[in-house]
């Protein structure tokens, strides 16, 4: 039974072993190919595209209505707010909130209550405080709040 057990370990280590090899083996050749890549594209220069891109920006900078350095000094002077063109204005645009929702534990937000202020409480002097309730006069009707019903309305 021993000599089962032994070969057991045998192959599982010999599988580790092998494991360990390729995932390290497969790091080192993807850095190789990786720096070989981006070696190859630095040699290359500029791709196409972007060279293209480039030189579509530099025409569309050309045909503006000023130079872009007149227009850069002019709003430094004057400030965003003077050009109606440029001028910032809130966005409506609720679209990169959409995603949010999938999150887990998401919690929408919700309005909270409208709290409207208390009447202030008014406080008894020092000396009455200190009187037993019987002794005390009774109080007299509280200051009407604008709007409410009064005691003879309700």
């Amino acid at each position: 039974m021993s000599n089962a057990k032994s070969e057991l370990f045998v192959y599982l280590g010999a599988a580790l072993a092998t494991l360990i090899g390729l995932a390290v083996l497969h790091k080192w050749y993807a850095t190789y190919i990786d720096l070989r890549h981006h070696a190859r594209m630095a040699e290359a220069g500029p791709i196409e595209g972007s060279l293209t891109a480039r030189q579509e920006d530099q025409a569309a900078l050309q045909k503006g209505k000023i130079p872009l350095d007149q227009a850069i000094s002019r709003l430094a002077q004057r400030g965003l707010g003077s050009f109606n063109s440029i001028a910032p204005a809130p966005s409506s645009d609720v679209s990169a909130l959409s995603g949010w929702i999938h999150l887990p534990g998401f919690k929408p937000v919700t309005a909270h209550p409208i709290r409207t202020p208390r009447a202030p409480v008014a406080q008894a002097p020092a000396n009455e405080a200190t009187q037993p309730a019987a002794a005390q006069p009774a109080a007299a009707p509280a200051a009407a709040i604008p709007g409410s019903p009064t005691p003879a309305t309700r």
